[in-house]
């Protein structure tokens, strides 16, 4: 008699367990599946409430809703050459935009109205295309398009070679204290992706230049740094 309840006992333990480990797989099963959505083809309402996903043209380039840092996403180009981190409170700009076979130009703007800050960007993104190899070239390019004629800070990073520099702008006819701008512009190789690199510009100015702005005091240089040295040049498109 105790031998036939022992043996029930078992074949409980052994059904209930089963039953647990189906459930659990079940749920991963579930969470992977929530997981592999990609934002553009969530409901907004489930995405996180700010711009970089609430934007419609701006969340087909995010990765997940996740945050990788506090206040940035993860952005992946669409010719998938490569991702870096994104601010939440970027805004897509279309009408600087494009995108053909082996070039492709992301513009976005941001405005923090508590700071009376504006920022303009683009990330010009080229593939299979010689000049982009050459950093005298590119710099030489790059400073013809910004009106510069000083010298690039290079800076150190294991994957690629960033040059950046920046420059003060100060807007023609106006009198307003804070009519001027801060742009910071570079060029990213890849020592290990052939034939791949990246032209930036990120231009900060104060919106209403009647009112106080704080871009004197923003480390706005810093800012421009942690996004290009989060920059990863994507291996699959990589050129023999």
């Amino acid at each position: 008699m105790k031998r036939i309840i022992l043996i029930c006992i078992s074949l409980l333990l052994v059904l209930t367990s089963g039953c647990g480990m189906n459930d659990n797989n079940k749920n991963t099963t579930n969470d992977s599946k929530t997981e592999a959505i990609k934002p553009k083809d969530m409901d907004p309402k489930d995405l996180p409430q700010v711009p970089a996903f609430q934007d419609e043209k701006m969340r087909e380039y995010m990765v997940s809703t996740k945050e990788d840092e506090p206040g940035y996403y993860v952005l992946e180009s669409k010719l998938k050459g490569f991702r870096m981190l994104f601010p939440a409170d970027g805004e897509y700009s279309s009408y600087l935009s494009s995108r053909d076979e082996n070039e492709e130009i992301i513009a976005f703007d941001s405005y923090d109205k508590t700071k009376n800050k504006m920022l303009n960007a683009q990330i010009e993104y080229y593939q299979r295309t010689s000049f982009i190899n050459s950093a005298e070239t590119m710099l030489e390019q790059v400073s013809k398009e910004n009106g510069y004629n000083g010298s690039f800070e290079k800076l150190e990073d294991e994957d690629k070679d960033i040059y950046i520099a920046h420059k003060k702008n100060h807007f023609q006819n106006e009198k307003h204290k804070y009519s001027f701008s801060y742009r910071y512009f570079g060029y990213i190789k890849s020592p290990e992706k052939k034939q791949a690199g990246i032209v930036f510009s990120f231009m900060f100015r104060c919106p209403n230049d009647e009112k106080p702005c704080t871009l004197d005091q923003d480390h706005l240089g810093d800012q421009v740094k942690k996004q290009m040295r989060s920059i990863t040049f994507l291996d699959h498109k990589q050129e023999k």
